[in-house]
């Protein structure tokens, strides 16, 4: 079986956009070919997501899956925060 290293949490569509490709999903923190810059970026909180930048919310939207991040800034760290963190 063909793995994916994708960085988590995975949203939903990702993930099911992965497995209809037959992928397994696996933590990209795990993937072997990762560089060491990548294994030393640690998860932003949710108070970083609050306060950053746009080109560095599409870089974690586009790590997440998100293909084509749009929007206005607040929109975009909305839609990080709810990929980065499970409201319960």
């Amino acid at each position: 079986m063909k793995i994916a290293y994708e960085p988590h949490p995975v949203s939903k569509e990702r993930k099911a956009e992965l497995r209809a490709q037959g992928l397994k999903i696996i933590d990209a923190r795990f993937d072997p070919n990762r560089s060491d810059e990548e294994a030393a970026k640690p998860l932003p909180t949710r108070e970083e997501i609050a306060k950053m930048p746009k080109p560095d919310l599409l870089e974690w939207l586009k790590a997440h899956g998100v293909e084509e991040p749009k929007g206005q800034v607040k929109d975009l760290r909305k839609r990080l925060a709810s990929i980065m963190f499970v409201d319960l």
